[in-house]
């Protein structure tokens, strides 16, 4: 990252996520105790896995989100039509089970949802 973007960068915010991440996994450990701390340690990972994510999404310039946000609404339009066909879990088709992993959908889709109107509004000029 070039200093220009380190220099934009709201510090607070990301100070405010990571007290919260500390305080999460205080409470999740505190609650974990009867069951050897597999949830603990599934956080754990997955705050492992989130952060290079969260750092190569402060790298990619929003423009290009934008300019793409067509494809990704199309995609999770796709997405949301295929989990109707998968198995029922407690009584919802909404999640698409990949051997351990769980995906729901309509979470990427209501990202996709708000790019794509942004991007059009913006075209519009609204």
């Amino acid at each position: 990252m070039n200093k220009k973007k380190l220099k934009n960068i709201e510090w607070r915010i990301l100070i405010y996520v990571f007290a919260l991440l500390i305080i999460g996994l205080i409470a999740l450990y505190s609650a974990s105790t009867s069951n050897e701390f597999f949830e603990f340690k599934k956080q754990i990972i997955w705050i492992l896995v989130s952060i290079p994510l969260l750092i190569l999404t402060m790298c990619i310039d929003y423009k290009i989100l934008a300019r793409f946000s067509w494809l990704f609404y199309i995609i999770s339009v796709i997405l949301l039509i295929l989990v109707l066909f998968t198995e029922k879990i407690n009584g919802a088709n909404s999640w698409f089970n990949i051997g351990s992993f769980s995906m729901q959908p309509a979470e990427l889709a209501k990202i996709a949802v708000i790019l794509f109107l942004v991007n059009i509004i913006c075209k519009l000029r609204i």
